[in-house]
């Protein structure tokens, strides 16, 4: 049976938005492991925007097939084709080597993502603490 008839499409977007939470998450750390490195620019994503843009998932979508019975299935999320952009110019910065990472910027972003995170897995589990109740008859 498919989830999507039980949940709705909660369970689609809470997962596309894990995958995305996940890639920032990623390219924050990558920000952070960067601070002392010269002329390094910093990169951000908008995963609020993504989310609300397309909600369903991006417009195009990419389709991978199969060529061969025993190649795995392909699995393509959102987060794989979410747009990057990079921190070229920060007026902010009093730094002198091109670096444009600010630690109390990443680190408020890395907070932000995590509760984000934590909160969409607290609802994927919600939703399945709710499916085992009713399966059990409400006990």
């Amino acid at each position: 049976m498919k989830s999507d008839r039980i949940f709705g499409n909660t369970l689609a977007m809470l997962e596309r938005s894990l995958d995305m939470r996940s890639r920032n998450q990623k390219l924050i750390v990558s920000n952070l492991a960067n601070l002392d490195t010269p002329n390094y620019k910093a990169f951000k994503t908008m995963v609020a925007d993504q989310m609300t843009e397309h909600p369903g998932g991006p417009p195009h979508q990419v389709t991978m097939t199969r060529t061969r019975a025993g190649h795995m299935t392909p699995r393509h999320t959102d987060a794989d084709t979410m747009p990057v952009e990079r921190v070229e110019h920060n007026p902010l910065s009093m730094r002198g080597d091109g670096n444009t990472v600010e630690l109390e910027r990443e680190m408020s972003h890395l907070a932000e993502n995590t509760l984000m995170y934590n909160t969409a897995t607290r609802l994927v589990a919600n939703k399945f603490n709710l499916l085992k109740s009713i399966i059990k008859g409400g006990s």
